[in-house]
């Protein structure tokens, strides 16, 4: 090993003994105990990752300054964190309300359709929810009801056509009133 290069780590070691709990107390005025022990490290090992780059008299300055910037830059990423949240808090909540929203439409349109579907003829109907809901094959359908491909066929193309005809006129329905009520003062 280089004597110089020992000369600088026997001088930087003993510098972080003399001086770690003043450069500590000195963090502190700053930051949580925890996290200036973190930056005290991070910064000693910054320092020496660089020792031999670093006159033998500039380490303790170094070391301070080092320190101190990683102290200022743990403080801005903090803040920028809590800005973030406090920015974000208001758009979850919307965020929530927007789902929330949603699965309600979801579920009066699941609602509704359901009353259509208990609207269709009582044969009509099975065959729906056995090709719709339960996801039977129109074959399957034939063979469980005694019936022909075609009939099925039939049924579920019947029962369509009623089921969109039917939630469209609610829906109508819905739209006329909310535009009722909107128009009385």
């Amino acid at each position: 090993m280089n004597p110089h290069h020992k000369d600088l780590e026997t001088r930087f070691e003993q510098l972080v003994t003399e001086h770690s709990g003043t450069l500590l107390r000195a963090l502190c005025g700053m930051l949580p105990l925890a996290e200036a022990e973190e930056v005290l490290q991070e910064a000693s090992l910054k320092v020496w990752s660089c020792l031999y780059s670093i006159d033998k008299e500039a380490q303790k300055p170094y070391w301070f300054r080092t320190a101190r910037n990683l102290g200022i830059s743990r403080l801005r990423h903090d803040k920028v964190h809590r800005d973030a949240i406090h920015l974000l808090g208001p758009l979850e909540e919307a965020r929530m309300e927007t789902d929330l929203a949603e699965i309600h439409a979801c579920q009066e349109s699941e609602a509704l359709l359901l009353e259509a579907i208990n609207e269709l003829p009582p044969v009509c109907r099975n065959v729906f929810v056995f090709r719709k809901i339960d996801g039977y094959s129109q074959k399957e359908i034939a063979e469980k009801l005694g019936v022909s491909v075609n009939t099925v066929e039939n049924h579920i193309s019947n029962g369509m056509k009623f089921c969109r005809r039917y939630l469209a006129a609610r829906l109508d329905r819905q739209t006329a009133e909310i535009n009722k009520s909107q128009r009385l003062p």
